[in-house]
């Protein structure tokens, strides 16, 4: 029986404050609550429409400048396609100009240049005519550019 006046007084003291509002004689007055609340929505609302509209002249730009960044590397992959094939070109003349002299001369001309436009010559070359020209090269020199034509030479990226 005690155990049982117990629990109740405990029931009733610890009873939560809207069931306490609800019984006769105690009053919360919930105007002046919502309305703090609501004056607090409606200024984070407008926070947000402020931040929603920032961040979306944000993108705006954004986007404009992405467009403009493509237009651009679409120009220079456009200007190095054609400045690739014009030094093609150039080569491939340059090639069958060393093709048409005599290897002696050709060895000393294609030994003057740098590596690279070496090897790049030389493998545009018919194999003949590249082998004769490379017998007449000094051993360091051919071994480079075979070197180079093997891509021995070149760094190898890590990713």
């Amino acid at each position: 029986m005690r155990f049982f006046f117990l629990f109740l007084i405990a029931s009733v003291l610890l009873l939560p404050a809207s069931a306490r509002a609800a019984q006769p004689g105690y009053k919360i007055n919930t105007e002046d609550f919502s309305g703090q609340q609501g004056n607090e929505l409606k200024a984070r609302e407008e926070a947000l429409k402020i931040s929603e509209q920032r961040l979306l002249a944000l993108k705006k730009d954004v986007d404009q400048r992405i467009a403009r960044y493509q237009n651009l590397l679409a120009q220079v992959q456009d200007a190095l396609k054609l400045y690739q094939a014009a030094s093609n070109q150039g080569i491939q003349r340059l090639v069958k100009v060393y093709e048409t002299m005599p290897p002696g001369n050709t060895a000393q001309a294609i030994s003057g240049l740098d590596l690279a436009t070496a090897v790049k010559i030389m493998l545009m070359m018919k194999p003949r005519k590249a082998a004769a020209v490379m017998a007449q090269m000094s051993p360091e020199k051919a071994q480079a550019i075979s070197n180079g034509m093997l891509g021995i030479g070149k760094k190898i990226p890590i990713r």
